[in-house]
């Protein structure tokens, strides 16, 4: 039997998304933000959950319809054709690549925190665990990912209330500097590394097809996740902002914990810290694989990755793993910079953000959706023009390779139209 079932509601769905979201970056980003935009960085953080919101419409409206576990790279491919396709789903493993080895870096580095070692190790440790995870049961996996978002949800709310007591952040602090006094590139390259929190739906546009009723559910999951995920974003961004950091900016809330309960409030958030990580790349794993799940199906990866047991792509999630665990090893003699990777990441997502809004502005007769798709390909534009064209050297070279194994004649098999 080659059918997954659908196993996800709207809270379910939304938890799998928070799963995915919110990772590495809460207690992260926040404090590398402070040390690149100093007190601009609350700026740049609500410049990007606003940048968000029309991106995450425009692949909402879009994938609600069409739901399939191939996701964006899927509606690339019905909107442009099989070059579409190969080249979205080659910038969207080239981003995970990058990302899901930073977040098990991230919790890497708060496990050593706590019990000393190598990061790279706890790091690898951490993607192995969440490959156990996802070789259960597909039902088992989402009931699993449900529990552990609703812990983590909880951990983060305390974290979150504990930290604004202990710093008391004035309205001077909340206030930033109008205009910014940072140079648009340098807001152009903080903006894409914190961007790489506000990514994660694309993952879960992978879903979609797990939904019960992917046209209703899909929308109020996408909206649920993305609220309670700026909430926590903007309360941590100004408890990282109240701590005037120096150079621990990498784990700013165990420096808080740590300066206020000593040694034992440093362990209890470096423990947090790798239970969210661990939750992060669960779900991330889970998402990723059912892409390359239907990605073999459309004929650009190996067929023989579409095989499934008890309703698990088993082989999908094995050789996602393996490329993670492959980029960790290679991080480990100090080839990639956390930073540069966050960014990389965060720019490859916005460009699928982008291509979606332009299959959206090719595909609808509607007036106002064209105007959102024309909105968010301006967007897009903008932001990597902030960079100076900075990291575009990446993006283009996984293109260039989806269109030789196109030309080789692993040709996706794109059926239909999004009309």
């Amino acid at each position: 039997m080659d059918e997954m079932r659908a196993t996800l509601s709207p809270l379910r769905g939304a938890a799998v998304m928070l799963n995915i979201v919110l990772g590495a970056g809460l207690l992260t980003l926040p404090g590398l933000a402070v040390q690149h935009a100093g007190e601009n960085a609350l700026t740049v953080w609500l410049a990007c959950a606003v940048a968000s919101i029309p991106l995450l419409a425009a692949f909402a409206v879009i994938s609600r319809s069409h739901p399939d576990q191939g996701g964006l790279a899927k509606i690339a491919g019905l909107a442009f054709g099989r070059y579409g396709y190969a080249a979205t789903t080659f910038l969207f493993l080239g981003a995970v690549l990058f990302g899901l080895p930073s977040i098990a870096l991230t919790g890497g580095y708060y496990a050593s925190a706590m019990l000393g070692g190598s990061p790279h190790v706890f790091a690898v440790g951490m993607l192995l665990f969440a490959v156990a995870i996802n070789l259960v049961s597909v039902e088992w996996t989402s009931r699993i990912n449900a529990i552990i978002a609703s812990v983590v949800l909880v951990a983060l709310a305390g974290i979150a209330l504990v930290g604004v007591t202990l710093v008391s952040p004035s309205w001077e602090t909340l206030r930033p500097p109008l205009p910014p006094t940072i140079s648009l590139q340098v807001f152009g390259q903080v903006f894409m590394m914190i961007f790489f929190a506000f990514t994660g739906w694309e993952l879960a546009a992978n879903l979609s097809a797990d939904f019960h009723n992917p046209r209703r559910d899909v929308p109020i999951a996408i909206g649920l996740s993305f609220c309670v995920a700026v909430l926590l974003y903007v309360v941590l961004a100004v408890i990282a902002g109240s701590l005037g950091l120096s150079d621990k900016a990498a784990a700013p809330f165990v420096v808080l914990f740590e300066t206020r309960f000593g040694w034992m409030g440093g362990t209890f958030i470096a423990g947090v810290a790798v239970i969210l990580v661990i939750a992060n790349l669960a779900a991330a794993v889970w998402a990723v694989s059912r892409m390359v799940w239907a990605s073999a199906g459309e004929g650009l990866l190996p067929r023989n990755l579409r095989s499934l047991k008890n309703g698990t792509p088993y082989r999908a999630v094995i050789t996602t793993v393996s490329a993670l665990v492959a980029v960790e090893v290679i991080s480990a003699v100090g080839a990639f910079d956390l930073g540069v990777m966050l960014g990389v990441a965060g720019q490859n997502f916005l460009l699928i953000y982008g291509i979606s809004a332009l299959a959206l502005g090719v595909s609808s007769p509607k007036r106002a959706e064209k105007i959102l798709a024309l909105t968010c390909i301006t967007e897009v534009l903008l932001l990597v023009a902030f960079r100076a064209g900075e990291g575009l050297a990446y993006p283009i070279f996984l293109c260039v390779i989806a269109i030789a194994v196109v030309r080789q004649g692993h040709r996706p098999a794109i059926l239909g139209t999004l009309d």
